[in-house]
């Protein structure tokens, strides 16, 4: 009889002790804000520095956990920061559970050699905090030198107007000195063809590059991205730069010759 009233008490204990394990394991767990990176690091290999070569690339940061993060501030650390840039600015916000933003960036190098940085993307994650991207690249002094260059085109058309404006200085001048050195200059002359927003319309064409997107199929030079070799690129500048309607064609419409469906895809001189 002791033996068996020893027993119960300890088949009691093991009972509860089950039902409480039970019970927390249904407990609702706590919601957790969690954020990752697509990828720990971009290389953006070794770029000529005489022709002024820049590269894009993009991480995507995706909100992993159950409750909303913050993202932001944005910030490039390290001795080679000025040669990277935030696109657009950067972006900072807020993603919702399951939602993602691409955070693109761009190279261009200043000096030849290694020129290494890191970007760094505070959250409000639990576990992460700040998220880091090793960002690799370098300089390359080769043997080339750039003579001409055209980004988008007939900009020289509307803009080279000497003595301010010198074509040779233009032609050998690096994309990354466009805005530093022509801001003021396109602006002035956006003001004399009554463009409706100088400075809004220089920041669209400078850095004179013409991006292209390769998301969409379609690339035209009327959106700025990529040009297509029926596009009309001297009417499109010209909508674009000036404000006077009787300005904006130089009444070419088309080419005199057919384009060819094979490469190169362009026919002959005349």
């Amino acid at each position: 009889m002791t033996t068996h009233r020893r027993i119960l008490p300890a088949v009691l204990l093991a009972l509860l002790t089950f039902v409480a394990a039970c019970d927390q394991d249904n407990a609702v767990q706590p919601q957790l804000a969690s954020a990752t990176v697509s990828s720990p690091s971009l290389d953006f290999g070794s770029l000529d520095l005489n022709l002024g070569a820049s590269l894009a690339q993009s991480v995507t940061v995706t909100n992993t956990g159950d409750r909303p993060v913050a993202l932001g501030p944005l910030r490039l650390d390290g001795g080679a920061a000025g040669d990277f840039t935030l696109l657009n600015g950067g972006w900072t916000g807020t993603l919702g559970a399951g939602q993602a933003v691409e955070l693109g960036l761009r190279f261009n190098p200043s000096e030849a050699g290694p020129r290494d940085a890191e970007l760094r993307i505070s959250t409000n994650a639990d576990e992460v905090g700040t998220l880091t991207v090793a960002l690799a690249g370098a300089g390359e002094a080769s043997r080339y030198r750039q003579v001409d260059r055209i980004g988008i085109p007939a900009l020289n058309t509307v803009f080279n107007h000497p003595p301010a404006f010198s074509k040779t200085d233009y032609n050998t001048a690096s994309p990354r000195d466009d805005v530093a050195s022509y801001t003021g200059l396109f602006e002035t002359v956006l003001g004399a063809v009554a463009n409706p927003d100088p400075q809004a319309t220089a920041a669209l064409l400078l850095p004179d590059e013409l991006p292209v997107s390769l998301g969409t199929s379609v690339t035209s030079f009327a959106t700025l991205t990529g040009r297509a070799p029926a596009d009309d690129a001297v009417d499109v500048a010209l909508s674009v730069v000036v404000g006077i309607d009787a300005l904006k064609s130089d009444n070419v419409d088309a080419n005199d010759r057919a384009f060819p469906s094979s490469f190169p895809y362009l026919p002959g001189p005349n």
